[in-house]
């Protein structure tokens, strides 16, 4: 028994300790969308909308790295019209779609907060046309350079289905809530804990 429990315990925690990851990182993702929560060396992102498929279904996780070049075929990150972080793949740069690339220095870029991401104002001194086309959307948009946030280097739709239960307040309260009781459950008490009724008061004599 008690082999069995410190695995349920552990598997619980596990549990425990990703639920909570998954909350905060979705909570950073929701307070300011300019700027892509980093963790581990990677920048991290949630496919807004179906504009990527397959490569990228909505809701998937996507984890981008600031790597230059940029050249046109790569999955990217970058600042849309409303200062919001979106996900496309680069089609040309200054019209071109081959031999041609874009250094961009994201970590250079600071917004209001002072943290990594997008100023209002180009600091590029070449600062080249980029266009921009989701693999299952018909719009192409053109930015500026200096817009693009970081390129994706790993995607996972099953990861970002398991995150996307995070999203709802209720699941992720009870997913939290269960963890913890089974983190917290009293095995060993429950197992060694004395019997309400002693074997002489129920074996006792019987009274018609």
């Amino acid at each position: 028994m008690k082999a069995i429990e410190i695995v349920i315990r552990v598997c619980a925690g596990i549990v425990l300790v990703i639920s909570i990851a998954a909350v905060a990182l979705i909570a950073m993702l929701r307070s300011q969308r300019d700027v892509l929560p980093r963790i581990g060396g990677f920048y991290v992102e949630l496919a807004q909308n179906a504009d990527m498929l397959p490569a990228a279904p909505e809701g998937a996780l996507i984890l981008l790295k600031e790597k230059n070049p940029y050249v046109p075929g790569d999955i990217i990150a970058y600042l849309d019209d409303r200062n919001d972080a979106a996900i496309s793949r680069i089609q040309s740069i200054d019209g071109k779609t081959e031999d041609v690339s874009v250094e961009v220095p994201y970590e250079e870029l600071m917004n209001a907060l002072g943290t990594p991401g997008m100023s209002t104002e180009s600091i590029m001194k070449e600062d080249p046309d980029v266009v921009l086309k989701g693999d299952n959307s018909d719009r192409e948009i053109v930015v500026a350079a200096d817009r693009l946030m970081a390129k994706a280097v790993f995607i996972s739709g099953i990861m970002g289905f398991l995150f996307s239960m995070y999203q709802h307040t209720v699941w992720a309260i009870l997913i939290i809530a269960a963890s913890a009781v089974i983190c917290l459950w009293p095995f060993r008490y429950l197992e060694n804990r004395e019997p309400k009724y002693k074997e002489q008061d129920i074996d006792g004599p019987w009274i018609e």
